[in-house]
């Protein structure tokens, strides 16, 4: 008797287990925290299908509070809109303006999804710059002062004015970022703001406003070893060449060969340095690449005959 007791607790123990075995998963997936957390990880692994049925999942269950179901929402959002193959900011559009309506005047929200909008409308063909300008600068109006959303909603709206080679165009983004430029302030977005202002500069062949905005990039911080080489090397080389103040172009060239000596313009920047230092401008490393160092070398050479 006492046996067959034992035998149906011990049965009984390992039916417990089981059904906890079996509906433990089943309940924790119910929870909007940790459905979120896996729609997300399926999203950074490009497994866009099974995330957007996540997705989905959390925005319908009756479990996932505001926020929970705002972030679902915002998640297929995203899908219809980055997914690669068959990204399509169009059909985004009403999804993130939905959105926009359940939200509310919730400041960070709002701010995020009318950056979403603005990019939706400047990828469209053709581009609709207009509206996402709006668009970008009433996010950044809705944004509370201390978002770091504001400083990378800056950087999409200044990015419209290279969306095609239009001069004038350029030209007005090289003024809104004079506007800007306070809200890059130690910021971790200064140093791709300077490089933008820098393109922006070189387009024009607005020099003087180039090697500001290159050495403000080079001071703010280059953590890419080739990009610091090409700011580095543009800086000494626009010096010498097209400004003619050969003692900052021996500064930066010197500063090339210090802080990337594995570059392959490390020899040659020293070099050219020394050069620049004893007054040389006609090189023996390098050819002149302006007319005026080319004037200057005319008049020093001797009447031919």
């Amino acid at each position: 008797m006492l046996m067959a007791k034992n035998k149906i607790k011990s049965r009984y123990g390992a039916l417990l287990l089981a059904l906890n075995l079996y509906i433990g998963p089943v309940l924790a997936q119910e929870d909007p925290a940790q459905l979120l957390g896996q729609a997300w990880s399926e999203y950074g692994l490009q497994a866009f299908s099974s995330a957007d049925e996540i997705f989905s999942e959390v925005a319908e269950s009756s479990q996932a509070n505001k926020e929970q179901r705002w972030q679902a929402l915002l998640g297929s959002a995203y899908i219809m809109h980055y997914q690669m193959p068959g990204r399509d900011p169009e059909a985004a559009i009403p999804l993130y303006e939905a959105l926009l309506k359940e939200v509310g005047d919730a400041s960070e929200w709002r701010g995020q999804l009318l950056g979403r909008l603005a990019d939706c409308h400047v990828e469209l063909v053709p581009a609709q710059v207009g509206k996402a300008r709006s668009l970008y600068k009433e996010a950044i109006s809705a944004l509370a002062p201390e978002s770091l959303l504001i400083p990378e909603t800056s950087l999409r709206l200044l990015s419209s004015y290279i969306q095609r080679p239009d001069v004038e165009e350029i030209k007005r983004g090289l003024l809104l970022a004079e506007e800007l430029a306070p809200r890059f302030i130690d910021t971790p977005f200064a140093s791709v703001f300077h490089g933008l202002r820098a393109e922006m500069a070189f387009f024009i062949a607005d020099y003087v406003a180039l090697v500001d905005a290159l050495d403000k990039q080079y001071r703010a911080g280059i953590n890419n070893i080739s990009v610091k080489e090409l700011v580095l090397f543009r800086l000494a080389r626009i010096h010498e060449v097209e400004l003619g103040d050969y003692k900052r172009a021996e500064q930066y060239y010197r500063r090339l060969a210090a802080e990337v000596p594995s570059s392959k313009k490390a020899h040659f920047a020293l070099l050219r340095a020394d050069e620049l230092k004893i007054g040389k401008l006609d090189s023996d490393y390098a050819p002149p690449l302006s007319t005026q160092v080319e004037s200057d070398m005319a008049k020093e050479r001797p009447d031919d005959g």
